[in-house]
């Protein structure tokens, strides 16, 4: 079952990895447990979990030029050179009360060119 295709149903086009979760939670939290009862039903009917999934892909392209920052630098770790600034993402308690309502895998694909 697919939770929400974001290319499709998302009015705004954030490339972030944790809006795009928060979206799509907060626009079906309302359902989340109906959601997750199907899912469980579905899980019973084939005998295998994973009914639910909440796939989001993010394709990041750097722009020429831009010069790269390092706001939170973390004692003993570098930075490695051309790594995208929007790569890295956190969910709050309550997308991930979500997932957990609608007994969602979560499957997120980052890439960066």
């Amino acid at each position: 079952m697919v939770l929400a295709s974001l290319e499709r149903c998302r009015p705004d086009t954030s490339p972030l990895i944790d809006r795009r979760c928060f979206w799509v939670a907060d626009r079906l939290f309302a359902h989340a447990e109906r959601i997750g009862a199907l899912a469980a039903e579905l899980d019973r009917m084939d005998g295998q979990p994973g009914a639910s999934r909440l796939q989001v892909v993010g394709i990041y392209e750097h722009p020429d030029g831009e010069e790269e920052e390092d706001t939170n630098p973390v004692e003993g770790l570098e930075k490695v050179g051309g790594q995208h600034q929007l790569l890295g993402w956190h969910l709050d308690a309550r997308t991930l009360e979500f997932l957990r309502l609608t007994r969602a895998e979560l499957d997120i694909d980052e890439y960066a060119y």
